[in-house]
């Protein structure tokens, strides 16, 4: 997999830049607040066909105008590729295949401490992309929740409740499947990264199902497991059990980080997490990811830093690095562009 050309208009603070990417580094330097990671959110859009930054492109538009346009060109297993995404007022529209993507971002450090809806949001940015089946389940789930809230909240609707039901538990039962097993297979990659960063402390994670003490096994047994909390979802005017509410408990010699885990060991975990997403996706999609780092190096430790390069350094491992400034990153010879109030040069 490799980028070799990437236009953008009319995206954020960018009215209009064309960048040529190194097969290998391709670094992006400027001021915070300059619009660096604007760029890698483009790229990101570009192979994933949505932003990791927001549910609603429309906001991505420049200001003073009526629409955005990404484009990109470059070459999948050998063969040419070009992908095409537009923002307009109406839905977004996008053309190219799905790339594998990792990103590693400054706020990344908070997935093992931060709010739930964060850690639910990577599993769904993550399977969505490459599982059509769960992406499409995920809005039809996301849709029959929205009804039945909403039958909940209205005395007069509360006899069509049950009428979601049975979707909702179709459908979600889908979605804890693939986390579960999408978890599993993470389990033992982030564990072996993690030792090389921190061989002092053991790793270990697991999907919370939401609302509910024991994983369910069945639609019906969802179903089941609804009908038994009517009387208080109808107090509390919401669906108490499902995906929705779902969670990811990491612990760290059997302390739970969001208690007990320092600065360092959240971002640890994090890399450990992020890298073992890469090595998953590496085996799920047989294509080496396109690796986007926004402002992270530079924040690491040597020991954490020389992990992250080591993936870079990879011959074939295309990689898009923000920073401040133009720095040496290993043997690496990057390719640098410098951005400056919304202006690529």
């Amino acid at each position: 997999m490799a980028l070799e050309k990437v236009a953008v208009q009319h995206f954020r603070n960018i009215a209009a830049a064309e960048l040529r990417l190194s097969p290998q580094l391709t670094l992006l330097v400027g001021a915070n607040g300059q619009g660096k990671t604007n760029l890698l959110e483009a790229i990101y859009l570009l192979l994933q066909g949505r932003s990791f930054r927001t549910t609603s492109e429309r906001e991505a538009i420049q200001e003073g105008w009526d629409s955005a346009r990404l484009e990109a060109q470059g070459k999948v297993s050998g063969q040419p590729a070009r992908w095409v995404h537009v923002i307009t007022a109406a839905r977004p529209s996008h053309q190219g295949a799905t790339v594998p993507v990792v990103l590693f971002a400054p706020d990344d450090v908070y997935l093992a401490k931060g709010s739930p809806e964060r850690r639910r949001r990577f599993l769904d940015l993550l399977l969505s992309a490459h599982d059509a089946h769960y992406a499409k389940s995920l809005r039809t789930y996301q849709r029959a929740l929205l009804q039945r809230n909403r039958a909940l909240k209205q005395p007069a609707l509360r006899s069509v409740v049950d009428d979601f039901t049975p979707l909702l538990a179709h459908e979600g039962l889908y979605l804890w499947q693939r986390r579960r097993t999408l978890l599993s297979s993470l389990l033992p990659l982030a564990q072996s990264l993690h030792r090389r960063l921190a061989p002092d402390d053991a790793l270990s994670f697991r999907l919370k199902e939401g609302g509910w003490s024991s994983p369910l096994e069945s639609a019906e047994a969802f179903q089941a497991a609804l009908e038994s909390r009517r009387r208080e979802e109808e107090a509390r005017q919401m669906t108490l059990i499902g995906p929705h509410r779902d969670d990811i408990l990491f612990a760290l010699n059997g302390k739970d980080t969001t208690v007990y885990a320092s600065q360092g060991q959240l971002r640890s975990i994090a890399l450990a997490i992020k890298m073992a997403t890469y090595e998953w996706l590496r085996q799920e999609t047989g294509i080496r990811p396109v690796i986007l780092l926004d402002d992270v190096l530079s924040e690491l430790d040597a020991r954490r830093r020389q992990a992250v390069l080591e993936l870079t350094a990879e011959p074939g491992q295309q990689t898009l690095v923000t920073d401040t400034e133009a720095r040496n990153y290993e043997t690496l010879d990057p390719t640098i562009y410098y951005v400056q109030g919304g202006v690529v040069r």
